[in-house]
């Protein structure tokens, strides 16, 4: 025992002796760059010239098999959006199998086999793996498109760009395409409902023969298998594929604006700005500054690093904000991206602009080097781990004609990058002075955004990149909200028809989300209210207001309503609320002039009392009528929007003069067609038990 405690006692002189020659105030010196032994794939090259790489992994009783094809296809044009039919048009069917026959035989071995325009993927396991190769080669050369399921698709699309239409990051998505590549350019087309629709079965089936071709493919087998069992598996399904002449466009040259241009979308009832800093660039796959450009964006927009400390942890102005530096075998992009409140965006361009600028400016320091460094050499050694990276890495080499040791000396030239070399990168790519600024929000931020272009004025885009040109006069003809609210009054019918409303019968349909419901909405002013939504007969939706009191129903539930909640809805309940607003603490005011949906209007901006319901109504400055209302109400999280648009405007019966559309769309949800419209007709108040 004494032995041991003496043991013991020289072991903590040892360290306390060793920890004293320890400057802890110097940084230790980075090691080496670690080693990679980076898995080989096989190769090969089957007759009709399809390049074949494996993998092998045995770990797993697993094996995929993954073509993608190398081709640039031309640009769409007013067909825009072939490519997003043909992956899913070429598993709907083959000349041997019905869609649910493949379908079926893909479930059956609980395999997946996928395509897209570019290429097809099928996963099984290893006993299962002919089985699906015999589906997956009947797929890629024997697809019988049906029009069909074209027309199938094409609905599901349509009904996608409704859904994304005022989505602000899809809008974002689509300008920035179109502003950074041009609309003639693949790269920067957008598709739309109008190409959606002119796209045929014939435009897909040219596509499918003209670019799936085994001379333009590269086959990636990887799993459970060996060299010789993949060489004649891809021989036996992928032999009889036949090589063709595949051309690659040439596409229109694209270049970064002249000069600094800041780019504003109008986004309706918007409480936050989506913003991205961008602009193309030349940056090759396989290039060296690819290296550099991805610490050069770890440093700036990596996960909480110089945006998030600047945007988020210091000023609290983003939940997050990002940067991406992609580099592409045709053309490249930068993207300096956050989503952040109204009032500060202009700020928050400030501060990235600073950030990019700081890095052009100064080098960085050797801790943020160095952390930048470490982070992406762990992401690289965690994607080795999956070996469809090896094969993708042995293809990518062979495609971009890149060095043979890219990815073996990866490691190596990312430990060797500098504070210089992040310097030079961000003077070459980040280009502050010459980019687009890209707004999608409120029209209010539009006066503080000028000061950011570089000719002063801000330039206006639809959600499709499309030019358009808003009137921003505020003070218009001498007229002031008062005078529109006249206008619209005396649209409907006068203040005397308004006036000599007692009750209000509305019944018709809605089309929407896949169904039709019938609609009832029935008022007794100033303070009795009922709508109600059904399917057949079966209540879907209910909602009464009976004076100071209320209930909501559906599916089958009663609920009260808070006394709150009640009070809310009174306005709505009230016939004659536009001659007398002030009742519920409604205040207008008079926003601009515009133009919305091809319609000269008058923007005004209703605020209830509690300030936390918010609209923007349109009234057509020809008819006076309101043409589209949109509706905000809750602040931060819990703010929800909802768009309406108002037509085809017409006299209620015994209404004396007074005027209701008889189209209310509900943006996003569906389309009341009013069928019955009837005033004073006696609405008994049984009809809000």
């Amino acid at each position: 025992m004494k032995q041991l405690i003496l043991s013991i006692c020289a072991l903590s002189l040892f360290t306390a002796t060793f920890a004293q020659k320890i400057d802890r105030s110097i940084r230790p010196k980075p090691g080496p760059a670690p080693e990679i032994k980076l898995g080989e794939a096989e190769s090969f090259t089957l007759e009709n010239g399809l390049k074949v790489f494996v993998v092998e992994n045995h770990k797993l009783p697993v094996v995929t098999y993954s073509i993608q094809l190398d081709i640039q296809p031309e640009p769409e044009g007013d067909k825009a959006g072939i490519t997003s039919f043909v992956g899913e048009l070429i598993t709907s069917g083959t000349k041997n199998r019905s869609k649910d026959k493949f379908d079926e035989e893909v479930d059956a071995i609980a395999a997946y086999v996928g395509a897209s325009s570019q290429g097809i993927f099928g996963r099984s396991l290893t006993k299962y793996q002919e089985k699906m190769l015999d589906l997956m080669s009947d797929a890629l050369l024997n697809a019988d498109f049906k029009q069909a399921e074209l027309e199938k698709l094409r609905k599901q699309t349509l009904s996608g760009l409704d859904a994304n239409r005022n989505d602000a990051d899809a809008m974002m998505s689509r300008v920035s395409a179109v502003l950074n590549y041009g609309s003639n350019h693949p790269y920067g087309e957008v598709p739309n409902e109008t190409t959606i629709k002119n796209v045929t079965l014939e435009d897909c089936m040219d596509y499918y023969k003209t670019y799936f071709r085994p001379n333009v493919a590269y086959l990636a087998i990887v799993g459970d298998i060996d060299l010789s069992k993949a060489k004649e598996l891809a021989n036996k399904y992928f032999g009889k594929w036949q090589r063709g002449p595949v051309m690659k466009a040439q596409l229109p040259a694209v270049k970064q604006p002249e000069a600094t241009e800041v780019d504003f979308v109008v986004r309706d009832g918007a409480v936050q700005s989506v913003v991205s800093i961008t602009h193309p660039i030349d940056l090759m796959i396989g290039t060296p500054d690819v290296i550099k450009t991805r610490v050069l964006n770890q440093i700036l927009g990596g996960s909480f690093q110089r945006l998030d400390n600047n945007l988020r942890e210091t000023h609290a102005w983003t939940y997050g904000s990002n940067s991406s530096i992609r580099s592409d075998e045709v053309v490249g992009q930068v993207s300096v991206d956050v989503k952040c409140r109204n009032e500060v965006t202009d700020s928050s361009i400030t501060e990235m602009l600073k950030e990019m600028n700081l890095l052009r400016s100064t080098p960085v320091s050797q801790e943020e080097l160095q952390g930048a460094i470490n982070y992406l050499s762990g992401i690289f050694a965690l994607g080795l781990e999956n070996p469809q990276t090896i094969a993708q890495y042995a293809i990518n080499i062979d495609r971009y004609k890149m060095p043979k040791d890219y990815y073996k000396n990866y490691l190596k030239n990312l430990s060797a990058i500098t504070a210089k070399d992040v310097q030079e990168a961000a003077n070459k790519y980040l280009a502050t002075g010459n980019t687009h600024i890209i707004v999608v929000g409120n029209k209010s931020e539009i006066p503080k955004l000028k000061k950011f272009a570089a000719n002063g004025e801000l330039k206006f885009f639809d959600g499709y990149g499309n030019k358009v040109k808003p009137v921003e006069t505020k003070v218009i003809d001498g007229m002031d909200a008062e005078k529109v609210l006249a206008k619209y009054i005396d649209a409907i019918g006068g203040k005397a028809a308004i006036e000599g409303l007692k009750d209000l019968l509305i019944s018709g349909d809605m089309d929407g989300m896949g169904m039709k419901q019938g609609v009832t909405i029935a008022t007794v002013s100033p303070e009795k209210m009922k709508q109600v939504f059904m399917i057949g007969n079966a209540v879907q939706q209910k909602l009464v207001i009976n004076g100071t009191t209320g209930f909501m129903e559906g599916g089958g539930q009663k609920q009260e309503l808070p006394a709150d909640m009640v009070n809310s809805y009174k306005k709505d309940a009230d016939l004659q609320v536009l001659l007398h607003p002030e009742k519920y603490g409604i205040t207008y005011e008079l926003l601009d002039k515009e133009r919305v949906d091809n319609i000269e209007v008058y923007t005004l901006e209703k605020v209830s009392d509690d300030g936390d319901t918010r609209t923007t109504e349109y009234y057509s400055t020809a008819t006076g009528l309101l043409v589209k209302a949109v509706e905000t109400k809750g602040r931060g999280d819990g703010t929800r929007v909802s768009i309406k648009k108002y037509a085809d405007y017409k006299e209620v019966k015994n209404g004396n003069g007074y005027k209701f559309p008889f189209t209310i769309e509900l943006v996003g949800q569906g389309t009341i067609t009013v069928t019955t419209a009837k005033a004073n007709s006696g609405v008994k108040d049984s009809t809000f038990r």
